[in-house]
């Protein structure tokens, strides 16, 4: 078993449950409610949706992957990933004035470090 891989999932499930829960009063209602397009507000309703979807089979795809060896290149693409959202809403963060403007980027950054962990593991 690889803790950290595991660890990792453990990270991406608290993303999407971030981003399901605390993310839907907090960004999704207060957004969706300003847009009167119907066809706006749709595709909006389908990034959100699409984007929880992703944290969960990333969460599930690296707690398969830490039951089993040589699965490594998955991982890695994981935590890229993850790295990726960390950077982004870093660099975003810091441009609305400050690190904790924005704070996903933590959970994020968490996630692709444990993920890479387990990688090397």
């Amino acid at each position: 078993m690889n803790w950290w891989m595991f660890a990792g999932g453990i990270m991406a499930l608290t993303c999407a449950a971030g981003h399901a829960v605390a993310g839907l009063n907090m960004f999704y209602r207060p957004i969706k409610s300003t847009i009167t397009n119907e066809l706006q507000a749709g595709v909006l309703t389908g990034m959100w949706h699409l984007i929880t979807i992703h944290f969960v089979l990333s969460a599930l795809a690296l707690f398969v992957l830490s039951a089993y060896r040589e699965q490594h290149a998955a991982a890695w693409l994981i935590a890229a990933q993850f790295a990726g959202y960390a950077a982004l809403y870093l660099a975003i963060s810091l441009r609305l004035g400050g690190a904790l403007k924005l704070f996903q980027w933590m959970p994020f950054a968490l996630t692709a470090i444990v993920a890479a962990v387990g990688a090397v593991n």
